[in-house]
């Protein structure tokens, strides 16, 4: 349940950003849930739920209005007309229709253009369903900007039921849909940039008194901070793979799950922590993939997403508190244990590092740049090869609409690189969701087998 959110009505820079990018269909920056149902669920009571979610996890029913000038800011405001119904589709696969047609459908859905004036989501139902563990599925699309991750858990917990029966639980009156007036919005604008300016003026007045008085100790400690972006951002000494070079405008999805307990548990007998052994296994993946292929590394740019939020209340802010760390895979390394020392090592150091909060400073700068300045900065993501994701779900199987969720297959956006990989943990159960560009990852049955192989080595190494 999310009655604690915080729900800011300005949208922050970096989601702005985000939707900004959405003008170039290779940075589109939508992410999909799918999970697998027990049986069929009840229609009716799942649109009821999705009515109840959007009063809890408000962000489902507004819509995001554009700044009234360049410094000023979009804002989201409750839509004047809103039916969960009108973000939902019941269909049925073909019979005899396999996962793979499932996750064709899953794909096509994520990729499709959305309708930015809307609020920015849409649901799926499909019967059907070809699984050993299950006969429906059910598929949440939404944009970016509406949640990170951990927003992500937030909100299903709003959608989601602890038991089969339903959680009796308030249903909240729904947000107000009186939009603000011009000069509201005007004011608001002031009253909310003063604090960005104020920082911004109050940074660079340090900057300055600090050049004056110790000129040298203050090059010094700029210095540090650019050689601190250069190594969060930069791709020095990591080049991409000649595989994965092509980009295109197809994707494909890959899923699977495995039981999470045994990978747990091999991890605490090696040493390693759960991001340790799952970096460690997509590094092992793609070496074996590479050197199947005849092309062996030295290194692959990888980037990962780091938390940023701070405070008591962190973990309960709406929208995306995240910045991206890219890190130098290993791939000329045989031995597990010294690729996960390795690349342990660069994360803890990057999570240190004082550029990792740079993006909250540079993105309103950013927000009301010309749009070739936002398209260039989404297509620098495609420097990278691979982009990977790691979100620890609940500890339960929850139910939708009186169905049981057996399975929760993860796919996140891919945003110019040739593969975004997503680990997901419910239940006991660890989902990876891949989103692959076909031009990039030509051989995807080649590629799904590697990774599956390397996670299973893992497991038999620590057991």
């Amino acid at each position: 349940m999310t009655q604690g959110f915080q729900f800011d009505d300005r949208l922050s820079a970096l989601d702005e950003i985000m939707l900004r990018a959405e003008s170039n269909p290779k940075t589109r920056n939508w992410v999909l849930s799918l999970v697998i149902l027990d049986k069929k669920p009840n229609t009716a009571r799942l649109l009821e739920q999705l009515e109840r979610a959007s009063r809890e996890f408000v962000r489902l029913r507004q819509v995001v209005v554009p700044a009234l000038t360049p410094v000023g800011f979009a804002r989201w405001q409750a839509a004047e007309y809103f039916d969960p119904q009108e973000h939902f589709e019941h269909v049925a696969l073909p019979r005899g229709s396999s996962f793979d047609d499932l996750l064709q459908l899953a794909c096509n859905f994520i990729n499709r253009p959305g309708d930015l004036k809307r609020p920015l989501w849409e649901a799926m139902l499909v019967d059907n369903v070809k699984h050993p563990e299950g006969k429906s599925a059910f598929m949440l699309r939404m944009h970016h900007a509406i949640a990170d991750g951990m927003g992500a858990v937030q909100l299903f917990l709003s959608l989601f039921d602890t038991q089969a029966d339903g959680t009796p639980r308030e249903f909240l009156d729904p947000p107000s849909a009186q939009p603000m007036s011009w000069l509201a919005r005007a004011t608001a604008d002031v009253r909310d940039s003063l604090p960005d300016a104020k920082r911004l003026a109050t940074g660079a007045a340090k900057v300055a008194l600090a050049h004056l008085a110790s000129p040298v100790k203050q090059w010094r400690e700029d210095k540090a901070l650019v050689d601190s972006v250069l190594r969060l951002y930069g791709t020095k000494g990591a080049p991409g793979s000649p595989l994965l070079a092509e980009r295109g405008m197809s994707r494909k999805f890959l899923a699977w799950d495995f039981p999470f307990p045994p990978f747990k548990q091999a991890l605490k007998n090696l040493g390693w922590s759960v991001n340790d052994g799952y970096l460690t296994a997509l590094t092992l993946g793609l070496k074996r993939y590479h050197e199947e292929l005849h092309c062996p590394l030295e290194s692959m740019p990888l980037t990962i997403p780091v938390n940023v939020r701070r405070g008591n209340d962190s973990e309960q802010t709406a929208g995306n508190h995240i910045a991206p760390v890219k890190l130098a895979l290993p791939m000329d390394l045989e031995d597990p244990h010294e690729i996960a020392a390795d690349i342990g090592a660069k994360v803890r150091s990057a999570v240190q590092e004082p550029a990792l909060g740079l993006m909250s400073w540079v993105a309103p700068t950013i927000k009301g740049a010309p749009q070739f300045v936002v398209d260039k900065i989404a297509d620098s993501m495609a420097e990278v090869d691979i982009q990977a994701s790691n979100v620890p779900g609940y500890p339960f199987a929850p139910y939708l609409a009186g169905s049981k969720i057996v399975r929760s297959y993860p796919f996140a956006p891919l945003p110019g690189v040739a593969a975004m990989v997503a680990l997901y943990t419910q239940n006991d159960v660890a989902h990876i969701g891949i989103q692959l560009d076909k031009a990039a990852v030509e051989d995807s049955d080649r590629f799904e087998r590697c990774l599956k192989a390397a996670f299973e080595e893992v497991i038999e190494l620590g057991a």
